[in-house]
């Protein structure tokens, strides 16, 4: 089984103890870009992701005129 903890740095010591008493293992990893990302962000990433598998999508030319237009 593989289970990920996103861990406070404070409370590393405690997780190698518990994790040798289990006879286990730790693979430590920086967190992935997407972890490290606010939540506004994500959720406006996710909404540009399901717009675009619903096809509304804009051409680079129409974003330039609509930009010209303002």
């Amino acid at each position: 089984m593989r289970l990920v903890i996103d861990l406070d740095e404070k409370y590393k010591n405690l997780f190698y103890e518990v994790v040798k008493a289990a006879n286990a293992s730790i693979v430590e990893e920086e967190p992935g870009f997407w972890t490290t990302l606010p939540e506004n962000v994500k959720a406006g990433i996710k909404k540009s992701q399901e717009q675009a598998r619903n096809g509304q999508t804009k051409t680079y030319e129409e974003v330039k005129e609509i930009l010209a237009a303002q």
